[in-house]
């Protein structure tokens, strides 16, 4: 008798796949243009008053395919690199931090498994020093 094991499923796959991950990113992406401690930022609070009508749509399309990407999903992110993409916000690390609570709580929100969330959570927080290292 041959023990056969099961290939441990990948993160993207646990968490529910495109979908899910889209639904995870629509709802952070509208809870950070809310939130007032990220609105104390000039940058991000002049993107969200005058160009997040017409640019959202396609940042969550960029976000989802990144996280989908970063989750081991069968896409690939072709957009701006991290840094590129934030050098124009100049987000803090306080900052930075806060939009990951946003995606916690989006997380929450759908019941993501803790074990995924952790995962989910650490991928998000090693890409750090790419955005708060964006300051200049």
């Amino acid at each position: 008798m041959t023990d056969v094991s099961v290939p441990e499923q990948s993160l993207y796959e646990r968490v529910g796949g495109i979908y899910a991950i889209a639904g995870v990113v629509e709802r952070f992406s509208n809870e950070i243009l809310l939130n007032p401690k990220l609105n104390q930022n000039p940058a991000l609070k002049a993107w969200n008053e005058t160009q997040s009508e017409t640019r959202l749509p396609g940042l969550k399309f960029g976000r989802t395919i990144w996280l989908a990407a970063l989750t081991g999903g069968p896409h690939t992110y072709t957009g701006l690199s991290l840094h590129e993409a934030h050098k124009q916000l100049r987000l803090t690390s306080e900052e930075f931090d806060e939009v990951g609570a946003e995606i916690v709580r989006a997380l929450d929100y759908y019941s993501v498994p803790e074990r995924e969330k952790n995962e989910l959570v650490t991928a998000y927080m090693a890409t750090k020093p790419e955005v708060v290292g964006s300051v200049q």
